[in-house]
């Protein structure tokens, strides 16, 4: 089970989990094969985002589904040293991990069991709007495939 981690004092639930690392090849396939010297998970978002790692070099990018791209955020001698300089940054926080719009959706949802996210339906970039009503849980991985049909990365 992934451990949670909060991003401050305040928040009363995780924004994400990070998990030992595992092979990218293995779970996100299609996405693995777009980004494919990222090929450790780290860890994912509440919201659908993933952290990668790239063993060659250790560096760590965040992988946005909905957009279809990852943003690298450099290299780190550890997850612990990505966690405390990226994933618990304030401004990372406001802009990718939005604790506040969590907040509104986990009062509408309800918490999350092991291996689930939130997720929007429909997806914003085929017109869903992203409002916290709009949000229901389901399974990490299976998100992670159907976004990647979506996006047609899967063939």
């Amino acid at each position: 089970m992934p451990n949670p981690n909060k991003i401050a004092a305040s928040s009363a639930e995780a924004l994400y989990f990070l998990v030992t690392p595992i092979s990218a090849a293995n779970k996100i396939g299609c996405w693995a094969s777009k980004f494919p010297k990222y090929d450790r998970i780290v860890g994912y978002s509440v919201l659908g985002h993933f952290f990668l790692r790239a063993s060659s070099d250790n560096e760590y990018i965040v992988l946005h589904p909905f957009r279809k791209a990852a943003k690298s955020y450099g290299k780190f001698s550890s997850l612990k040293e990505f966690e405390d300089n990226v994933l618990k940054d304030e401004g990372f926080a406001g802009y990718v991990l939005r604790p506040a719009h969590v907040a509104e959706v986990r009062k509408i949802v309800g918490p999350l069991k092991a291996n689930e996210i939130y997720i929007p339906n429909p997806y914003p970039f085929v017109g869903g709007s992203d409002a916290p009503e709009t949000y229901s849980k389901g399974n990490v991985w299976v998100f992670m495939d159907i976004v990647a049909q979506f996006h047609g990365l899967c063939h």
